[in-house]
Protein backbone atom coordinates (compact mmCIF):
# COMPACT_ATOMS: atom_id res chain seq x y z
CA UNK A 1 0.00 0.00 0.00
CA UNK A 2 2.74 2.61 0.83
CA UNK A 3 4.27 2.20 -1.99
CA UNK A 4 1.41 1.73 -4.52
CA UNK A 5 0.96 5.83 -2.38
CA UNK A 6 4.51 7.06 -3.62
CA UNK A 7 3.54 5.81 -6.80
CA UNK A 8 0.84 8.27 -6.58
CA UNK A 9 2.47 10.41 -5.02
CA UNK A 10 5.24 10.66 -7.89
CA UNK A 11 2.85 11.04 -10.49
CA UNK A 12 0.61 13.49 -9.09
CA UNK A 13 3.90 15.43 -8.69
CA UNK A 14 5.07 15.46 -12.03
CA UNK A 15 2.38 16.44 -13.51
CA UNK A 16 1.67 19.75 -11.19
CA UNK A 17 5.07 20.51 -12.04
CA UNK A 18 4.17 20.42 -15.84
CA UNK A 19 1.34 22.43 -15.28
CA UNK A 20 2.94 25.07 -12.99
CA UNK A 21 5.70 25.72 -15.42
CA UNK A 22 2.54 25.85 -18.56
CA UNK A 23 0.48 28.26 -15.69
CA UNK A 24 -2.07 25.63 -16.33
CA UNK A 25 -3.94 26.53 -12.80
CA UNK A 26 -7.07 25.09 -13.49
CA UNK A 27 -5.53 21.29 -13.72
CA UNK A 28 -3.38 22.24 -10.96
CA UNK A 29 -6.29 22.61 -8.84
CA UNK A 30 -7.73 19.69 -9.84
CA UNK A 31 -4.06 17.97 -9.17
CA UNK A 32 -3.81 19.81 -5.62
CA UNK A 33 -7.29 18.57 -4.46
CA UNK A 34 -6.19 14.60 -5.84
CA UNK A 35 -2.48 15.41 -3.76
CA UNK A 36 -4.31 16.25 -0.51
CA UNK A 37 -5.88 13.55 -0.78
CA UNK A 38 -3.58 10.82 -1.55
CA UNK A 39 -1.32 12.56 1.02
CA UNK A 40 -4.00 11.85 3.93
CA UNK A 41 -4.13 8.06 2.73
CA UNK A 42 -0.49 8.72 3.51
CA UNK A 43 -0.66 9.75 6.94
CA UNK A 44 -3.74 7.25 7.47
CA UNK A 45 -1.28 4.21 6.39
CA UNK A 46 1.47 5.75 8.82
CA UNK A 47 -1.10 5.67 11.96
CA UNK A 48 -2.14 2.14 10.61
CA UNK A 49 1.23 0.84 10.43
CA UNK A 50 1.91 2.00 14.08
CA UNK A 51 -1.18 0.69 15.47
CA UNK A 52 -0.21 -2.68 13.62
CA UNK A 53 3.24 -2.62 15.17
CA UNK A 54 1.59 -2.00 18.91
CA UNK A 55 -0.78 -4.47 18.73
CA UNK A 56 1.66 -6.82 17.50
CA UNK A 57 4.18 -5.71 20.51
CA UNK A 58 1.03 -6.16 22.90
CA UNK A 59 0.50 -9.78 21.66
CA UNK A 60 3.83 -10.47 22.24
CA UNK A 61 3.82 -9.51 25.79
CA UNK A 62 0.62 -11.52 26.50
CA UNK A 63 2.41 -15.13 25.94
CA UNK A 64 -0.46 -16.81 24.93
CA UNK A 65 -2.90 -15.25 27.53
CA UNK A 66 -6.06 -14.84 26.36
CA UNK A 67 -9.23 -12.31 28.18
CA UNK A 68 -11.64 -9.83 27.16
CA UNK A 69 -9.86 -7.74 28.52
CA UNK A 70 -6.75 -8.05 27.14
CA UNK A 71 -8.43 -8.66 24.11
CA UNK A 72 -9.89 -5.36 24.37
CA UNK A 73 -6.69 -3.27 24.39
CA UNK A 74 -5.65 -3.99 21.62
CA UNK A 75 -8.75 -3.15 19.35
CA UNK A 76 -7.06 0.43 17.60
CA UNK A 77 -8.88 3.39 17.10
CA UNK A 78 -9.11 4.39 13.54
CA UNK A 79 -10.91 7.54 12.30
CA UNK A 80 -10.73 8.84 9.06
CA UNK A 81 -9.72 12.25 7.63
CA UNK A 82 -11.68 12.16 4.02
CA UNK A 83 -12.02 15.51 3.04
CA UNK A 84 -15.14 16.80 0.90
CA UNK A 85 -14.66 17.81 -2.98
CA UNK A 86 -15.53 20.21 -5.32
CA UNK A 87 -16.38 23.61 -4.62
CA UNK A 88 -15.59 26.87 -6.50
CA UNK A 89 -12.32 28.42 -7.42
CA UNK A 90 -10.80 32.09 -5.76
CA UNK A 91 -7.90 33.69 -5.76
CA UNK A 92 -7.22 33.06 -2.10
CA UNK A 93 -7.67 29.81 0.27
CA UNK A 94 -7.58 29.57 3.84
CA UNK A 95 -4.48 28.02 5.56
CA UNK A 96 -5.34 26.58 8.78
CA UNK A 97 -2.78 25.32 11.44
CA UNK A 98 -4.07 23.89 15.14
CA UNK A 99 -1.80 23.15 17.71
CA UNK A 100 -3.46 20.03 18.90
CA UNK A 101 -1.70 19.67 21.97
CA UNK A 102 -2.45 23.12 23.14
CA UNK A 103 -6.05 21.65 23.56
CA UNK A 104 -5.38 18.53 25.62
CA UNK A 105 -5.43 16.12 22.40
CA UNK A 106 -2.11 14.08 21.84
CA UNK A 107 -1.55 14.81 17.96
CA UNK A 108 1.17 16.89 16.06
CA UNK A 109 0.46 20.10 14.75
CA UNK A 110 -1.97 19.73 12.00
CA UNK A 111 -2.39 22.48 9.31
CA UNK A 112 -5.45 21.94 6.86
CA UNK A 113 -4.45 23.75 3.21
CA UNK A 114 -7.27 23.06 0.71
CA UNK A 115 -7.00 24.76 -3.01
CA UNK A 116 -10.67 26.64 -2.16
CA UNK A 117 -11.23 28.16 1.10
CA UNK A 118 -14.71 26.58 1.25
CA UNK A 119 -12.82 23.34 1.24
CA UNK A 120 -10.45 24.56 4.42
CA UNK A 121 -13.16 25.12 6.64
CA UNK A 122 -15.37 22.56 6.26
CA UNK A 123 -12.30 20.14 6.61
CA UNK A 124 -11.48 21.89 9.71
CA UNK A 125 -14.86 21.98 11.07
CA UNK A 126 -15.12 18.22 10.16
CA UNK A 127 -11.59 17.76 12.38
CA UNK A 128 -13.20 19.45 15.25
CA UNK A 129 -16.23 17.41 15.30
CA UNK A 130 -14.48 14.61 15.08
CA UNK A 131 -12.06 15.53 18.08
CA UNK A 132 -14.98 17.59 20.21
CA UNK A 133 -17.98 14.92 19.00
CA UNK A 134 -21.43 15.61 19.54
CA UNK A 135 -21.10 18.63 21.80
CA UNK A 136 -19.74 20.15 19.39
CA UNK A 137 -21.86 19.64 16.81
CA UNK A 138 -24.19 21.04 18.99
CA UNK A 139 -22.59 24.08 19.79
CA UNK A 140 -21.72 24.75 15.86
CA UNK A 141 -25.50 23.98 15.03
CA UNK A 142 -26.28 27.33 16.87
CA UNK A 143 -23.87 29.34 15.79
CA UNK A 144 -24.91 32.27 13.02
CA UNK A 145 -23.27 34.02 10.23
CA UNK A 146 -24.24 37.17 7.92
CA UNK A 147 -26.63 34.75 5.74
CA UNK A 148 -28.06 32.26 8.12
CA UNK A 149 -27.18 29.51 10.45
CA UNK A 150 -23.26 28.00 10.03
CA UNK A 151 -24.42 24.63 9.79
CA UNK A 152 -28.09 23.08 8.76
CA UNK A 153 -29.86 19.98 8.19
CA UNK A 154 -31.81 21.41 5.58
CA UNK A 155 -29.81 23.85 3.65
CA UNK A 156 -32.71 23.92 0.87
CA UNK A 157 -35.12 25.75 3.41
CA UNK A 158 -31.80 27.24 5.44
CA UNK A 159 -29.72 28.36 3.20
CA UNK A 160 -32.19 30.60 1.05
CA UNK A 161 -31.72 34.10 -0.30
CA UNK A 162 -35.13 34.88 -0.70
CA UNK A 163 -35.23 37.91 -2.94
CA UNK A 164 -33.15 35.62 -6.03
CA UNK A 165 -35.09 31.90 -4.52
CA UNK A 166 -31.78 30.46 -4.83
CA UNK A 167 -29.99 28.20 -2.25
CA UNK A 168 -26.68 29.76 -1.00
CA UNK A 169 -22.99 27.55 -1.44
CA UNK A 170 -23.44 25.02 1.07
CA UNK A 171 -21.22 21.52 1.50
CA UNK A 172 -21.86 18.55 3.58
CA UNK A 173 -20.03 17.93 7.05
CA UNK A 174 -18.54 14.68 6.81
CA UNK A 175 -19.62 11.85 8.96
CA UNK A 176 -23.11 14.06 9.65
CA UNK A 177 -26.96 14.63 8.34
CA UNK A 178 -25.46 18.91 8.46
CA UNK A 179 -24.03 21.35 5.83
CA UNK A 180 -22.01 24.24 5.96
CA UNK A 181 -22.35 27.52 4.79
CA UNK A 182 -19.55 28.63 2.64
CA UNK A 183 -21.57 31.48 0.77
CA UNK A 184 -18.52 34.28 2.27
CA UNK A 185 -15.75 36.01 1.35
CA UNK A 186 -12.75 34.68 2.33
CA UNK A 187 -12.01 37.16 5.03
CA UNK A 188 -15.47 36.01 6.15
CA UNK A 189 -15.02 32.79 6.41
CA UNK A 190 -11.64 33.11 8.59
CA UNK A 191 -13.25 35.70 10.99
CA UNK A 192 -16.04 33.22 11.41
CA UNK A 193 -13.91 30.21 12.27
CA UNK A 194 -12.07 32.64 14.79
CA UNK A 195 -15.42 33.02 16.38
CA UNK A 196 -16.01 28.60 16.05
CA UNK A 197 -12.88 28.41 17.87
CA UNK A 198 -14.02 31.13 20.49
CA UNK A 199 -17.14 29.00 20.78
CA UNK A 200 -15.68 25.73 21.43
CA UNK A 201 -13.37 27.02 24.07
CA UNK A 202 -10.31 26.25 22.34
CA UNK A 203 -7.17 28.22 23.70
CA UNK A 204 -6.38 31.87 22.31
CA UNK A 205 -3.66 31.74 19.65
CA UNK A 206 -3.68 27.25 18.92
CA UNK A 207 -5.59 27.97 16.05
CA UNK A 208 -3.75 30.36 13.40
CA UNK A 209 -6.16 30.94 10.37
CA UNK A 210 -4.54 32.99 7.71
CA UNK A 211 -5.98 34.27 4.18
CA UNK A 212 -3.17 33.23 1.46
CA UNK A 213 -2.94 33.42 -1.73
CA UNK A 214 -3.61 30.01 -4.01
CA UNK A 215 -0.40 30.35 -5.43
CA UNK A 216 0.99 29.78 -2.09
CA UNK A 217 -1.25 26.81 -1.17
CA UNK A 218 0.05 25.24 -4.43
CA UNK A 219 3.74 25.78 -3.51
CA UNK A 220 3.29 24.45 0.20
CA UNK A 221 1.27 21.22 -1.15
CA UNK A 222 3.54 20.38 -3.74
CA UNK A 223 6.80 20.82 -1.29
CA UNK A 224 4.42 18.15 1.18
CA UNK A 225 5.86 15.54 -2.17
CA UNK A 226 9.59 15.88 -0.84
CA UNK A 227 9.13 16.08 2.69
Amino acid sequence: MNERIEQLLGSIGKLMQGHLAKRDFESVTQLSTLLARVQQLKKQATELEHEVAEIDASLKKMNGKSTSEQVAELIPRLAGNEADEGGRAGPQTLRIEIDWKANGKDHDKEVILQPMAADSMVVFLGRLVEEYGQDALQKLSRVRVNRGPLLSTSPKTDFVNQAQGKVYGNKRLRGTDYYVLTHSQTTQKADDLNRVCKVLGLVPGSVQIRVVERAESYKELYSGLTA
